[in-house]
Order: C-alpha cells, then structure tokens, then sequence
C-alpha cells in the first residue's frame, strides 16, 4: 500500500515538473518580427520575452544550409571538402547576444601580406577583430543557444568562413570588416563600439526579460532568400529577403544595369586614350563600384576574372575584321603568337589563378600591375616620350597613305600579301607591305605561353603586355604590332572563358553584356575626348587613377582601407 502511494506521489511530481517546465518553456521564449518581409540591406526588428535573468542569445540563419560538396568551383570544392567533409552550416549566420564576451573577444589582429616579398609596412598592418572562440571554451549552455549550430564541427566550419581569407569570399560572402573579419558575433552598439556592431541595437530587461533587437543582415542576400529567426534556441519565425533593385544572379550583387553600363564607359574611353589596361579598369570596377562576389562556394575573384574576359572577348573583333578585310595582318607571326597564348591562357593561368589569387591576395597583386602601369603612363607622359609617340604617328600615318595609294593603283593584293623565305622555327624574314622583317615564331610562342598565363590570371587581355613585347623587344612597328596584339587579346579571351568555364567559373552573363555594351560606346566616343584634351594631362590623370587603385588594394594608405 504504502509502495503504491510513493509510486502515486513520483508520478504526480514528475507530472507537475513537466508541466511547470512546458510552461516555463512557451513562456520564456515570446518573440515577434516586426515585419516578415526585410528588402535586402534593410534592418530587421524583433522584440518579446525571455526568461528572467537569462542572457539573450538571437541567431538569424539562413534556412537552406551549406555542405563544402556544393561549391561549384573545382578549386574551392577541394580545399572545402578535405578540410571540413560535409559538414553543414548555414552561409549566412548572426548571433546577437547582449553577452558578445561568451562568444567572441575584439582583439588586434596582424593582416595583409604578412609573408613574401611584401610582408612589410605599409602592406603588413594590425587591425581590430572580433575573435571567435574556439568550441571548447564556449559554456555548454551557451552552446544549446545557437539555433542550427550543434556541434564543433560546424562551429570550426563557421569560423573559417568569417575569419579566413578565403573563407570570407567563398561561402559567407559578406565583406571582412577593416580588413578583419566578417560580422557574426554581434551586440549593441552602445555596448561594444566596434565597427562591426555599428547599426545594431540590444535592449534587454533581465528583470523582466523583456526584449528588442535590431540588426541588418548580408546586403546582397538574393530575393527570397529565407531566414530562419531563434531566440535562445528555439525557431520562433522565419523572415524572407525582398529585392532592393535588379540582382546579378552570379556576381551576387544588386545595382542598376545603367550604372553597369555608364562605367563600362567611362573605361571604354580610358581605354582609347591609354590603348590598354581596359581589363585592369574592368576589374577595379567590379571589385570597387558593383561589389561583384560570385555564387556561394566561389571565391569573388573566381567571378570576376571570366567576366572581365567576356569585355575583351568583344572588344578585339571589330578591330582584327577591318584589318582581314585591309590585308593587314600578319598571320604566320599571329598564329605562333596566339597558339602560345591559348596554351597560357587555358592551360596554366585559370588553374593557378584559381588556387593562388582568391580575392584578397588578387586586389593585392592587381594593384601591383596598376602601380607598374601607372608608372609607364606617368613616363609616357614626359614631352620626349610624347615627341617619340607623334614620330610613330607620322610613321603610321605614311603607311596607311601608302595602303591608300596601293588601292586605288590596284596594287593592294600584291603588297599585302604576307610571303617569307625558307620557313626556320628560330627565324624567318617575312615581307609585308614593300618592308621586310625579321620574324622570331619560337620567341613569339615562348612569349605568348608566358603573357597568356598572367594575363589570363588576372582575367584580362594583356594588352599592356603585348605591346611593348612585339615593339620593345622584337621591333616591329605600330602597324604590324597592333593587329597581332588585338589577336593575342582575342586568344586570352578564348583559353580563359573556356577554361574557366570547364572548371566552374562562369561570368555573370548580363553583367558582362552589360560591361560590353558600355566599352564600346566608350571606345566610339573616346577619340573625340581625346582630341579634345592636351595628352600630357590625360595621361597624368589616368597614371594617378591607377596609383590610387594601388593604394587602396594593397592597404598602403590606411584611410583608403
């Protein structure tokens, strides 16, 4: 008797825990979004009630989660996958505590280029971070508060994705705050005035344990993108992402196409004026002004390089057609050229590029060649140089009267014609157009490998390249020069994008027909401008356009950061 009444009195008590703590449960966590629908970059408001006493612990997560098996890139599937398996985590995720310590801890962190050739000030620099801790040291009821996040793995796969460099750019997207790391650990403000909290508000009642909070996810979240919303470790709602504009699909940003296209442009024009660089422009542009980022699980950089590619695709064909159609090309020259280019550009560069240059270390290394660039035209701008370029001028100018006189005497077929003598793979003389010229294929084949390679690196012509190697090195004159150049142009494009392509890369397709659009209504419109302006200034003001995108993308000035 006595027994049945213990077990009676065990039952009642269990019964009364489970209720009380069913209760304590539905009324510890009351939350409501102030609205379910957040245009992207717009903050989200959410308020209610936690248990009396308890820290606050927020997290807003994107629903479909990320596996390193869904990258795309072959590169970055790679590195991901033997680094993290199939861990799973959610690529976009926010923890907003009024308890930040719990989780993080601001500190100085040493960045830049820390090792190499340029591992000094100003390149080498310390900036503030919000360090995340490592799993262990984070309290288990602390742990039991982070929505999707329940094990270690997933956490060591989140920190790799807001503090690494490569991370960063591949699967959380969001830029790296001063130079540090990206936004996840965050809290008020007024709390903690560091930059990475700067727009978000956490007001807390621990009395009461009454709530609000205010924060701004990932500005280039894609249209209805879901948000999964928790509060101390329980779902509560799920908020959606409106469009704030037209989105590029690929590049994973919003801006209005016109803007695309009045800036393609701008760098059209720049690009009659200085005669190369274009791709350099292009690529500043992207990085600077669209904020291009690529799909999740690619690197921006990743992105960036076949869309610049797409433009100078383009640009060369109007060019290499009229000089078919003159007879001014030097096809035995070209083809070797080309064939060394292909091999560079599809062979060598993409894969190196893809490995070697993620977006932090290919703005470093991009305004490297800017600085060098900018220098040559800052030279080219001295009177000398400028006198030396009007008696190339004149030279071209009597070559084309000569073209001029060939038509109409009818003598166009025979002088145009390309011929050379016994054909050697070291050195060959070829007649053109009444001239003869030393021809050096194999130098011309080892040369183009060589600036393929960078070119398509760097996801852009190599112009700059081209045409000091063939009228520096090798001799030729201008008009001979520039129709094999627009060629090598043409080739980098071709290896690059397919390359690219075959490894997972794509261009955004409406960026770069946008991109094109825009060069070449520039490049119409650019030789008018640059009658209109003395040359020494134009030169000057785009050798100074070149240095400053050097300052910025290597950190050397740090309000430029």
């Amino acid at each position: 008797m006595k027994m049945k009444r213990a077990n009676l009195l065990l039952a009642a008590v269990v019964a009364l825990g489970l209720l009380l703590i069913g209760q304590t449960t539905a009324w510890a966590v009351e939350a409501s979004l102030a609205d379910k629908t957040v245009t992207a970059g717009k903050p989200l408001s959410l308020s209610g009630t936690i248990a009396p006493g308890e820290d606050l612990y927020v997290v807003v997560a994107s629903e479909k989660l990320f596996r390193p098996g869904d990258a795309l890139g072959e590169k970055e599937k790679g590195k991901l996958v033997k680094k993290f398996k199939e861990t799973a985590i959610p690529p976009v995720y926010y923890v907003v505590t009024n308890a930040p310590d719990s989780l993080a801890t601001p500190e100085v962190s040493a960045k830049g280029q820390n090792s190499g050739p340029f591992a000094f000030p100003p390149f080498k620099y310390d900036v503030r971070v919000n360090k995340i801790r490592p799993w262990t040291e984070i309290a288990s009821a602390v742990r039991a508060q982070l929505g999707p996040i329940t094990n270690e793995a997933q956490w060591q796969f989140l920190i790799f994705t807001h503090e690494d460099k490569f991370g960063i750019n591949t699967v959380c997207k969001e830029d790296a705050i001063g130079g540090g790391n990206a936004r996840m650990v965050l809290t008020d403000y007024g709390q903690q005035a560091q930059e990475w909290n700067r727009g978000v508000s956490v007001n807390l009642d621990k009395a009461t344990g009454k709530f609000a909070v205010t924060m701004t996810p990932y500005r280039n979240l894609a249209p209805d993108t879901p948000l999964a919303v928790y509060v101390n470790g329980s779902k509560v709602d799920t908020v959606t992402i409106k469009s704030s504009g037209f989105f590029f699909a690929t590049a994973n940003t919003y801006m209005n196409p016109l803007v695309v296209v009045l800036g393609a442009f701008i760098i059209g024009v720049l690009f009659v004026i200085m005669g190369a660089a274009g791709g350099l422009f292009t690529a500043a542009f992207q990085i600077t002004v669209l904020g291009t980022k690529g799909p999740l699980g690619i690197n921006a950089a990743n992105t960036i390089k076949p869309t610049n590619l797409f433009l100078t695709l383009c640009s060369p064909v109007t060019g290499l057609m009229n000089y078919f159609k003159e007879k001014r090309f030097a096809w035995p020259v070209a083809i070797f050229f080309a064939a060394g280019i292909l091999i560079g550009a599809f062979w060598l560069g993409p894969t190196y590029s893809a490995k070697y240059l993620p977006l932090k270390a290919y703005k470093f290394y991009l305004g490297i060649v800017c600085l060098i660039i900018g220098l040559k035209l800052f030279r080219e701008s001295m009177p000398a140089a400028i006198e030396k370029k009007k008696a190339m001028k004149a030279i071209i100018q009597k070559f084309n009267a000569a073209v001029k006189e060939a038509k109409e005497s009818g003598k166009t077929v025979e002088l145009g014609k390309v011929e050379f003598d016994q054909f050697n793979p070291v050195r060959f003389d070829m007649r053109f157009w009444g001239e003869t010229f030393v021809a050096r294929p194999l130098t011309m084949l080892v040369g183009g490998i060589i600036m393929g390679m960078i070119a398509s690196s760097f996801g852009v012509g190599g112009g700059f390249m081209f045409m000091p190697f063939m009228t520096t090195i090798l001799g030729y004159p201008m008009y001979l020069a520039v129709p094999i150049a627009l060629a090598g142009t043409f080739a980098t494009s071709c290896g690059g994008i397919s390359k690219y392509f075959l490894m997972g890369y794509s261009p955004d397709w409406m960026m770069a027909a946008g991109i094109a659009v825009g060069a070449i209504g520039g490049g119409m419109v650019g030789p008018k401008i640059q009658k209109m302006l003395p040359e020494i200034f134009l030169k000057r003001m785009l050798a100074l356009a070149l240095i400053i995108v050097f300052l910025k993308y290597t950190n050397a000035i740090p309000f430029l950061r």
